[in-house]
């Protein structure tokens, strides 16, 4: 299962964020400034502005909902190279993909509020629509530019009423610096302490008026360059560790050593493993249980703990990177009411992925008569032979037998990947006064992606069964179709080139991604309908159509691959119109406890070509008793329709991590158990007795042209307190509470829910979570269907705090004094669960926990503090962030104890970084830091990681980074 699925299952507050707004930011640079009105101190003129989360044009803008902002300086004092580094610690997301995300992973990096999803978090550009790069109409972070960023404003709690359906959990709107004069040429490295996984950015910025002032084109460059850093590279992550490995296998200074955890790995094995197992020399004392073959041919027992696969060395735990990166922007005032606009961008950007040798499970013909094996083997396997052999004319001699094997291809090297995505977007628009405080915008835009992914190293499945079935003299293959070319995958190291020429296959999918855009907004003033203010109002129409087409390789299409997930191909497009409203309704101002008290209204109708129509709407109310506190609620109907992906998306493998309840995972099966597990395929006697092969079981997924809308309703409740006591304080603390119904995700929320709602929970053979189930001859799990559907409900509510303060010191390097801000954000997860069938009953509880079933971590209190002080040219800045721990999903959801896992929980951890800007004079400025200084390294996790024996998106694996880079202006 893909990590976004994964995702869907748990909702919450990521903790952490630097220069956060208390509420938001009127204005670019602001650090600490309330959305509220501004401060009755400050005697100037506010700019008409258009805040994200409102179409609305004027002055003093309340939000009803809450909204953050992120400053560019914070791109800055992180070092950040893409901008998912940021905001993959805001306290309203949990981490998407990202540089470390290379199985699951896909080369992109994306933003999901709330943890609900990324494809239910809208990414705009300047207000508007961007660059889809997946058929999901998710949005590559690494194709916006966070040299360029002006700030970044996140609004949660969902906006689909203002923006369309696919807001359902908020906005993320970067608005780009369009009005640069001069030249500005930054550069920046950056490794880590030991010297490796460097980094290299460079930018140029250029812009300048012209026509007299009339206009301003603005253009920006980039190229980056991330190195890689395999597993292999670091203690932690050298041995795939497992629950009930061997201690042995173990780093040298015995990392998990005490934790129950131990050496682990795959089962398909450089010598293989055959699940099928004829005994060996039966009735002497050297009887036993074939399980794996010896370079000669011998064979031997298999042992999980000592004998199976290592394949974490041969994965990325940095993945490599290379972009370039062009953008344009211009206006042009071609007269008093009419200003012209365009926005212009091209990416191409390449990220490798890497895997250990392709594991090669499936069913094969062995000739038992084959040279490749010892004498007794020779005769274990021909025990297998099903023909008479006292009937002459049966051909018992040469009979064939079926066994179901693991074979690490180690000689055909390593799986890799490499996507490639060239995307470009040009965007045309015209803005201007209408007269009488209105104003208007139009606007088009085309966009297009195309995504070739380059497979490396793969194995034919069928040429893989052909070339082991050989001759008795093992010279040539029983069916010489093809060139075929003998392969003995029985013992390690005894596979000739010529034959993995012959199994190893290459492959190449294309992806194609067209969207386009048109927009309509008419926005003003209806007057002062109530002596309070005036009345905003904004209308609009939007026409959108999106087409997209996954054609995959001949061998994937096929399923003829055993390295690589096998897909169909995926081809599908709709289109919508929409039309939309929003007002602003000043109720009192001024008045004894109603300093001010306003309501908005927002609705959007659309009609898709694939859902039909649906409405989202909301309300809301802001309430300033006095003109220090502002109280805020909002309700909001939140719907989304199916996209693409979710609904013609062709059938594809995947193998998620999960457990199979028929195996010994479940100790003293009850008697209904054991009758289902054996009706759906266990051999008799063993339920609760076999040991799983594999902790990742192969999924089938796929989309569903039947699936209808979701709808959300959110509620928020907050407060934004400016105390004029404490001058330079802001704090705001917002609920949030979001019930999804009719989600749309995988069948039963997933492979592992499947698996436990059929033997655990509905324990009927005839039910649909059953009868997504096959198993193998041996009863290990084969695959488990889990094709998208609407499942049952989403739950996730919690609290938000923000505070900022700032004040003047008398101290510092430098005279002058200094000035010292700081930021604290942080969250309290209440409730997240997932309920994937609401007839069945079971709910997923995932606050505070981690695991396969409810996935990427989620702390239940999380925080990020950051103290900046500023004196004279010299900025420093120590960031906190501090993350609590969390227990393994299968306490509060399996009803194991924490006795019963070597791991129950993830303890918790404190990041702490440092850096600083320094200006050597008005044209240079220098800057750095470190991250992770203390070199934290995250707890082990055995069979419930997620890769690399942790999460490598929400705790640091890799170690101290440091930067360096300078920025030079004319």
């Amino acid at each position: 299962m893909s990590k976004e699925l994964m995702k869907l299952r748990r909702s919450a507050l990521m903790g952490s964020a630097a220069t956060l707004l208390a509420s938001f930011a009127l204005g670019a640079g602001v650090t600490g400034a309330s959305a509220q009105d501004a401060d009755s101190d400050f005697d100037m003129d506010l700019e008409e502005v258009t805040v994200t989360g409102s179409r609305i044009v004027r002055r003093d803008l309340t939000a009803p909902s809450p909204i953050s902002t992120v400053g560019a300086e914070e791109f800055q004092l992180t070092g950040a190279q893409n901008v998912e580094q940021v905001l993959a610690t805001l306290p309203q997301t949990i981490p998407g993909f990202g540089g470390s995300s290379n199985n699951p992973g896909d080369g992109t990096a994306t933003v999901d509020l709330r943890g609900l999803g990324s494809f239910r978090t809208l990414v705009l550009v300047n207000g508007r629509r961007y660059l889809q790069s997946r058929q999901s109409g998710t949005v590559d972070l690494n194709t916006i530019p966070s040299t360029l960023i002006e700030r970044v404003e996140v609004v949660t709690g969902g906006a689909s009423a203002v923006y369309g359906s696919d807001a359902m959990s908020g906005v993320v709107n970067f608005v780009m610096k369009d009005d640069y004069e001069g030249l500005e040429v930054s550069g920046q490295y950056d490794t880590t302490v030991h010297g490796d996984a460097e980094k290299y950015n460079i930018d140029a910025t250029m812009g300048g008026n012209f026509a007299d002032g009339r206009g301003n084109a603005t253009l920006f460059v980039n190229y980056a360059k991330r190195k890689s850093l395999m597993q292999g590279d670091r203690k932690f992550s050298t041995y795939a560790l497992g629950e009930g490995g061997d201690p042995d296998r173990l780093p040298g200074e015995a990392y998990g050593a005490g934790t129950g955890l131990g050496g682990f790995g795959s089962s398909g094995i450089p010598g293989t493993r055959t699940f099928t197992r004829p005994t060996v020399n039966p009735g002497t004392a050297g009887e036993y249980l074939l399980g794996r073959f010896n370079s000669d041919g011998s064979g031997a027992p298999y042992s999980a703990a000592s004998d199976s696969f290592n394949y974490a060395p041969d994965n990325f735990l940095q993945l490599p990177q290379e972009r370039w990166m062009a953008s344009a922007m211009a206006h042009y005032q071609i007269n008093d009411s009419v200003r012209m606009y365009t926005e212009a961008t091209f990416v191409s950007n390449k990220v490798p992925q890497e895997l250990a040798p392709t594991p090669a499970f499936t069913t094969v013909e062995i000739n038992p008569d084959s040279p490749f094996f010892t004498a007794d083997v020779q005769e274990a396997w021909r025990s297998l032979r099903t023909l008479d052999p006292n009937d002459p004319n049966s051909g018992w001699e040469d009979e064939n037998v079926f066994a179901f094997v693991g074979r690490r291809m180690v000689e055909n090297g390593p799986r890799q990947a490499l996507d490639t995505r060239d995307a470009f977007r040009i965007l045309v628009g015209f803005d201007g006064e209408i007269g009488d405080g209105w104003s208007y915008d139009v606007s088009y835009s085309y966009a297009r992606v195309d995504n070739f992914q380059f497979l490396k190293n793969d194995v034919s499945a069928s040429r893989f069964v052909q070339a082991i079935a050989v001759t008795d003299d093992g010279t040539a293959c029983q069916d010489p179709s093809g060139g075929c070319v003998p392969l003995n995958i029985f013992g390690a190291g005894n596979i000739s080139q010529e034959a993995v020429d012959f199994v190893n296959i290459s492959a190449t999918n294309v992806t194609q991604i067209e969207t386009q855009n048109i927009q309509g907004i008419v926005s003003g003033t209806l007057g002062d309908w109530t002596g309070a203010g005036e009345v905003g109002l904004a209308i609009g129409v939007e026409y959108r159509k999106d087409e997209s087409a996954f054609t995959p390789d001949t061998f994937l299409a096929s399923g003829d691959v055993l390295g690589f997930n096998a897909g169909e191909p995926t081809v599908g497009g709709f289109d919508t119109y929409e039309v939309f409203a929003e007002m602003a309704l000043p109720l009192i101002t001024g008045a004894p406890m109603a300093e001010n008290l306003e309501a908005s209204l927002a609705a959007r109708y659309a009609d898709y070509s694939t859902a039909g129509s649906v409405w989202s709407y909301a309300g809301g109310l802001t309430w300033a008793p006095v003109a220090d506190i502002s109280l805020r609620a909002q309700y909001q109907r939140a719907v989304r329709a199916p996209n693409v992906l979710e609904l013609f998306q062709g059938n594809a493998n995947g193998f998620p991590g999960a457990s199979d309840p028929c195996s010994d995972a479940t100790a003293s099966p009850s008697a209904t158990l054991i009758s289902l597990c054996e009706a759906t395929g266990v051999p008799a006697g063993q339920t609760g007795n076999f040991t799983q092969a594999n902790g990742q079981i192969e999924g089938i997924f796929g989309g569903n042209p039947d699936l209808f809308e979701e709808s959300a309703d959110t509620y928020t409740f907050g407060a934004v307190i400016t105390p004029e006591a404490i001058p330079g304080f802001t704090m705001t603390v917002d609920y949030y509470d979001i019930t999804i119904d009719d989600a749309i995700s995988t069948l039963g929320g997933g492979v592992n829910n499947i698996l436990d709602i059929c033997y655990n929970t509905v324990q009927d053979l005839n039910s649909i979570y059953c009868q997504a189930v096959t198993r193998r001859l041996d009863g290990n799990v084969d695959t488990v269907f889990a094709g998208n559907a609407n499942i049952g409900q989403i739950k996730t509510s919690g609290v938000d705090l923000q505070m900022s303060y700032g004040m003047d010191v008398d101290f510092g390097f430098f005279e002058g004094g200094s000035s010292i801000d700081f930021n604290f954000v942080g969250t309290h997860v209440i409730n997240n669960e997932v309920t994937p069938d609401l007839f069945v009953g079971t709910v997923n509880d995932c606050e505070g926990t981690y695991g396969n079933t409810c996935g990427e971590p989620d702390p239940q209190y999380r925080f990020n503090l950051r103290t900046t002080m500023t004196n004279g040219p010299l900025q420093l800045s120590l960031n906190w962030r501090w993350l609590d721990s969390v227990e393994d999903d299968q306490i509060k959801n399996a009803g194991l104890t924490r006795a019963d896992l070597p791991v129950p929980t993830l303890k918790a951890e404190n990041y702490f970084d440092l850096s600083f800007t320094y200006d050597v004079n008005e044209n240079l400025q220098m800057y750095g830091g470190a991250r992770n200084i203390f070199n934290n390294k995250p707890t082990f996790v055995g069979d419930s990681q997620e890769q690399a024996n942790t999460f490598p998106e929400t705790y640091d694996a890799i170690g101290t980074r440091v930067f360096l880079g300078a920025r030079v202006r004319f």
